[in-house]
């Protein structure tokens, strides 16, 4: 599963590091991720 922001990212890193290694790997390097998602209403 892909990153879907920088936030998410963050977190992911700092909290669970094993598997945002796996995830960092699905995201494409070239896609701009935003600060935030806002959640749907």
């Amino acid at each position: 599963m892909p990153f879907k922001s920088q936030a998410q990212r963050k977190w992911m890193f700092a909290n669970k590091p094993e598997m945002a290694e796996k995830w960092a790997k699905e995201t494409p390097k070239d896609k701009k991720l935003p600060k935030k998602v806002k959640k749907n209403k």
